[in-house]
């Protein structure tokens, strides 16, 4: 794996770990956090940023978010 990719996993899991600190469940990052809560306007706000910067990006957390929830041996309950 090279440096960069390596620096990537770790800033992932590092998002995993902020989100479930705030009580998000597992397999979600702040971004998938922000698109599931998309009604209150500060979340929509920050989902709106993210995907000005990376095109569909909060969409892609989500469906990504849900398809490592779909594939975990210890589904949250």
């Amino acid at each position: 794996m090279s440096i960069g990719k390596h620096i990537m996993a770790v800033l992932y899991n590092l998002d995993r770990t902020v989100a479930s600190l705030f009580g998000a469940p597992r397999q979600e990052t702040i971004s998938s956090e922000l698109g599931r809560h998309e009604s209150d306007p500060v979340d929509k706000a920050a989902a709106e940023v993210l995907d000005a910067v990376v095109p569909e990006h909060v969409e892609n957390s989500v469906k990504n978010a849900d398809s490592l929830d779909k594939a975990d041996l210890f589904p949250n309950e």
